[in-house]
């Protein structure tokens, strides 16, 4: 009886250990897994910028052209796109005066 005790011991010992290392590893890869999702995140965020960046260049791109061109209507849209664009400096410019 001690005998079966002590393998059935002995075995669930084993088990133990067994579990203890799969976990360490699991908490390894997660840990990993973490800091991936962290840079993909940081990358991700990066390409977004650089898109806001382009169309913005690409929206005042628009804007020249229609100034440009000999449509008033494309004229016209254009100028009330800079408008806008002046407005929104302005309110920026008015914030920061306020927080100064």
């Amino acid at each position: 009886m001690i005998s079966s005790t002590s393998k059935l011991l002995d075995q669930l010992k084993h088990q133990l250990e067994e579990l203890v290392n799969k976990l360490h590893t699991l908490e390894q890869t997660n840990l990993e897994l973490k800091q991936a999702l962290a840079e993909t995140n940081e990358k991700l965020e990066k390409k977004h910028e650089i898109s806001r960046t382009w169309q913005d260049k690409y929206e005042a791109l628009k804007s020249v052209q229609g100034i440009h061109s000999g449509d008033a209507a494309t004229k016209k849209r254009a100028l009330h796109h800079i408008d806008a664009l002046i407005s929104e400096v302005d309110a920026c410019i008015a914030q920061l005066e306020i927080i100064a």
